[in-house]
């Protein structure tokens, strides 16, 4: 992943959602993400422990401050939290960026993805100035792969994760980045 001196903004809106940076004050919902049967099963395969979410809190803090880039809280314009999504540097891929996306069972099915991830991936692209961003899901995970076509990302490979789960990659280039402009 190349470094850039520009920073994602701290808050982002698309049509129907208000984004802001994830904070600390955001614990909460983390907790709520990682006790969710539904959702850790696309995710990490089991209900995360209390630790295990307050340190995957810190490292995307850490990665707003240090990096620039990282996860923003979204809620409809109401002011229902739906989700969080964004960039951020990929555990899985050296020297890559992931972008990613979780929302609340609730949100589901409802075009929210799409809209988060076409927003993250113009902001990559647009105002960060990234070459090249990927995503990654299960390969079961038809419901994301999904979203990465719908914002044009292209399939590149399937593979296992580190964990044995299989896996797929997808990803997009400055180069082909047509689809987030219309």
């Amino acid at each position: 992943m190349k470094r850039s001196a520009v920073r994602a903004p701290q808050t982002v809106m698309t049509e129907r959602l208000r984004g802001r940076r994830i904070q600390i004050v955001d614990f909460a919902y983390v907790r709520e993400i990682d006790t969710d049967s539904r959702v850790m099963q696309t995710l990490f395969g089991t209900i995360q422990t209390e630790q295990q979410s307050r340190l995957r809190l810190q490292r995307w803090l850490q990665m707003w401050s240090e990096r620039g880039i990282g996860f923003w809280l979204f809620s409809e314009l109401a002011g229902a939290t739906v989700g969080h999504g964004g960039l951020f540097p990929s555990p899985r891929e050296a020297g890559e960026v992931e972008v990613g996306y979780v929302l609340k069972p609730a949100y589901w099915g409802r075009g929210f993805a799409t809209e988060i991830t076409r927003e993250a991936l113009r902001i990559g692209f647009d105002v960060v100035g990234f070459e090249r961003i990927i995503a990654i899901a299960q390969t079961t995970n038809v419901a994301s792969r999904r979203v990465m076509e719908k914002c044009g990302m292209i399939f590149e490979c399937e593979r296992p994760f580190p964990d044995g789960v299989p896996g797929v990659r997808y990803a997009m280039t400055k180069a082909n980045d047509a689809p987030l402009k219309s």
